[in-house]
């Protein structure tokens, strides 16, 4: 098995709901994104896919989050704006863009260094 990733950033705001029912203040992050993906056998260039498709079908995804507050997507109303959220709604949204016979094998979503989330179909 083959396995290649790749990584975005973006910038966005999120409050997430605190246990005792508040919410925390609003804040804003350098959201990091890195999804990994795999498949048995290598194409006819030689790779499982390409790099900059990949890249740009995860920045399509994540271009859509950045320069506001995740809390006004209606998802994430829904959901709740945090990390794992982030990683879930990822994971959704660019399965279904992957060629055949590659597999989506997880995204891993960073707020913060040393914080991080992440969401497999396992």
């Amino acid at each position: 098995m083959f396995t290649v990733s790749v990584e975005t950033q973006f910038k966005a705001s999120h409050s997430v709901a605190l246990p005792d029912g508040s919410r925390e203040p609003e804040h804003e992050h350098f959201w990091a994104v890195s999804v990994e993906v795999s498949g048995d056998k290598l194409n006819g260039s030689g790779v499982v896919m390409d790099f900059a498709r990949l890249k740009a079908g995860l920045t399509d995804i994540t271009s859509k989050l950045g320069g506001g507050s995740l809390s006004d997507n209606d998802y994430f109303r829904e959901h709740g704006p945090s990390a794992e959220s982030v990683a879930m709604y990822v994971f959704q949204r660019l399965e279904p863009k992957l060629p055949d016979g590659v597999r989506l094998v997880s995204v891993s979503v960073s707020e913060q260094v040393g914080c991080s989330a992440k969401y497999s179909a396992d």
